[in-house]
């Protein structure tokens, strides 16, 4: 089988570059110069990061302002070497939750549905639970409904399914938490949406998204998927099963018909993102709603608006969705503010979608989008974190025009007050802990935004001082720009206290950073694109000499420890560490680079250096999202796909000694020692689990599985 990847790589690599099987729309001489450059780089880019993922086929496409390009690379169906091509059908996935929302809110627009109606309103076949489930909530993943409960079951379906047999399949399942309290992706949720969807408007929900979205749109190939239709430009989906390609698993997806069922391409996802900006489907307010973050009665948010992911990019307002089912992987992105967006699908399963999309924004827009700092001292970086939130959810509210404007100067000054307090060095020194999490409260309604407020407001001082250049200079620029200018109009003004002023420990501070931050980053180093390709060692001394001396400089470790993770899954971790250790010299003290070494290291069996490791990292950072609990069953799971179990085990057996009253950790190591033959560890294993959470189902149902 490895002889039919190779031979399909090759193939798509001479497909690629002579264009067959793709074409521009309309053609590329209409761009300027810059931009014309930018996207052949693009298509270069694509090639290679195709070989390197081993993908067989994609398609991908953006709009900008009234522009559109599409185009196809590699094989929609490799066994018979048919083309991918811009029109190619793939199952989107969980795009189709954006449907969903799209058409629950035109009903809620037209009287038909209310958003906080009981669900039973419109689903009164759906039994009534322990709490109310209200549909704004199921918009929002916030209604408690269990995702899939018995994931080897649910997700192989073979046989179609109508509404009423697809709610059967979790009607009985109790909440998982009370409504409002806890974020739960749920695609039964957007079920039971699409059922309401039927009730309020008469339709069948196929016959409503085709007669009020894609027939408005022209989105003239989108429609329900059906493996029993002939469909027009359906690729064939793959799935690689350790090294070797093999076809995907029959699915049938009307299971899951309002949360996953749609069947698209390229160019019609761009005609729904174009459509979605012209404000074609939803008044302005309505989508402003739909794209705003939801939140927990806690009173932090969940980065998830109705339907969307409305997290910024960069100090971007964006709006994204991915989807991910067999056959497929699928991204669709919108920058409302500039009219750009992005579709991008795949036919091999849990392929990463994201450096495609972030190479496009970077080539497209002449902008890195997500250019990082590095600042070796914990409580440095936890300033330069504050600064960056502040930059970045400040930023993208203003120009998103959603989000909070300070209404007046007390406003104003309560939110410096809370920003200056806790983005401080003593504060940090003193009280780390509180301090931190302070910092990491201040994009939320918890601390009434204040970080996101003074970003906003710091963006409006600096438009309309300055202008929209100066603004958007200062947004290519980065956070330090942005708080740099800033500061000069308050020292400016500051005999009439026109603006609110920041610490005088932080103006200094600040001021060093930006000539460190404008020494090393350079116009070279801004273009800079690292991938498993890459010379690391010209590329390691190139980088040191860039950084000497500077205390703050340019962060590369995420693309650094992606190169590696890629040795890492093609189980050759020797090519893996020699990368991480440069990552180590370039940044000392990084806790997802020690944290990095430290899974390298269990690949090759080197346990206690490995806990080490691990252990450093924790010592650093124990909050770094590279120690998190997810983080450690992600990096479990690749091992056991690998066949090493025992390294699996003794990666669970670190993560248990960081997370002792985790109980996920221990169903996962009983998991790991029933493949070991051990029935009588795992048994243990789930005992521990239900005496940290007697409520954990999981662990209640595999141990009546073992006992059985």
């Amino acid at each position: 089988m490895r002889k039919v990847r190779k031979l399909g790589l090759v193939l798509l690599i001479v497909f690629a570059a002579t264009g067959i099987g793709g074409r521009a729309t309309p053609p590329q001489e209409t761009f300027s110069p810059p931009e014309a450059d930018g996207l052949k780089a693009y298509e270069r880019f694509v090639v290679e990061q195709m070989a390197l993922d081993g993908i067989p086929g994609l398609s991908v496409g953006f709009i900008k302002e009234d522009f559109t390009w599409a185009k196809g690379f590699g094989y929609a169906d490799l066994e018979n070497r048919v083309p991918a091509k811009p029109e190619s059908s793939y199952r989107i996935a969980s795009i189709t939750k954006t449907i969903t929302a799209v058409v629950v809110l035109q009903l809620a627009e037209a009287g038909k549905i209310n958003l906080d109606s009981e669900i039973q309103a419109y689903v009164p076949y759906f039994p009534r639970k322990k709490w109310p489930v209200t549909v704004r909530q199921l918009l929002g993943h916030l209604g408690g409904i269990s995702h899939y409960k018995n994931y080897a079951d649910e997700s192989h379906i073979k046989e179609p399914k109508d509404t009423r047999q697809a709610i059967a399949i979790f009607q009985d399942f109790d909440l998982v938490a009370e409504p409002g309290t806890r974020y739960n992706y749920s695609s039964y949720g957007f079920n039971l949406l699409g059922a309401a969807v039927e009730k309020a408007s008469g339709l069948s929900y196929g016959e409503y998204i085709k007669k009020y979205i894609f027939m408005p749109l022209g989105m003239e190939d989108s429609r329900l998927d059906d493996p029993r239709d002939v469909i027009p430009n359906r690729v064939h989906g793959y799935i690689f099963i350790g090294r070797d390609l093999k076809n995907s698993e029959y699915v049938d997806v009307s299971s899951r018909f309002a949360s996953g069922g749609v069947r698209s391409t390229a160019v019609d996802l761009l005609k729904y993102a174009r459509g979605i900006m012209e404000g074609r489907l939803l008044k302005e307010a309505t989508s402003r709603e739909m794209f705003s973050s939801m939140a927990l009665r806690s009173g932090f948010f969940t980065w998830t608006g109705m339907g969307w992911e409305v997290r910024p990019w960069g100090s971007h307002f964006t709006v994204s969705k991915g989807g991910s089912q067999p056959e497929t992987r699928t991204f669709l992105l919108i920058f409302p503010a500039l009219k750009f967006a992005m579709a991008i699908a795949a036919n091999l399963e849990d392929v990463n979608l994201m450096p495609y999309a972030r190479r496009l924004i970077e080539l497209i827009l002449d902008e890195d989008i997500d250019s990082l700092a590095y600042v070796q001292d914990k409580v440095s970086r936890w300033i330069y974190r504050g600064i960056f939130n502040a930059y970045s959810y400040g930023m993208s509210s203003y120009e998103g025009n959603i989000g909070p404007l300070p209404r007046n100067r007390n406003d104003v000054d309560k939110a410096f007050a809370y920003f200056n307090n806790c983005v401080n060095e003593g504060e940090l020194r003193n009280n780390f802990e509180e301090t931190r999490k302070r910092i990491e409260s201040g994009i939320h309604p918890v601390s009434n935004q204040a970080f996101t407020r003074i970003g906003s407001y710091m963006a409006r001082a600096l438009d309309e001082e300055g202008g929209r250049e100066l603004l958007l200079s200062c947004q290519k620029r980065g956070p330090l720009a942005v708080f740099s200018e800033y500061i000069k109009l308050s020292e400016a003004n500051s005999a009439t206290k026109k603006y609110a002023r920041l610490r005088p420990e932080l103006v200094t501070l600040i001021a060093d950073w930006e000539k460190d931050w404008n020494r090393t980053y350079t116009d070279d180093i801004r273009h800079l694109y690292i991938n498993p390709a890459t010379d690391f060692e010209t590329l390691g001394a190139r980088l040191k000499e860039a950084f000497a001396g500077a205390s703050l400089y340019p962060d590369f470790t995420s693309e650094l420890v992606g190169a590696a993770r890629y040795f890492l899954e093609k189980n050759t971790p020797e090519r893996a560490i020699p990368i991480l250790m440069l990552g180590q010299d370039l940044y000392p003290g990084s806790p997802v680079i020690l944290a990095s070494l430290g899974l390298a290291n269990i690949w090759q069996g080197r346990v206690e250096t490995a806990r080490n490791f691990y252990l450093k990292a924790s010592e650093i950072d124990p909050a770094d999202s590279s120690l998190g609990v997810s983080q450690f069953i992600a990096s479990a799971n690749a091992l056991v796909q690998s066949e090493k179990i025992r390294e699996a085990q003794a990666l669970a057996n670190i993560a248990i000694e960081l997370y002792p009253k985790e109980a996920r950790l221990y169903v996962g190591m009983s998991n790991l020692s029933l493949l070991l033959g051990q029935k009588q560890k795992a048994i243990e294993y789930l005992k521990i689990a239900l005496r940290i959470n007697p409520n954990l189902e999981e662990a209640k149902e595999k141990l009546k599985a073992i006992a059985r």
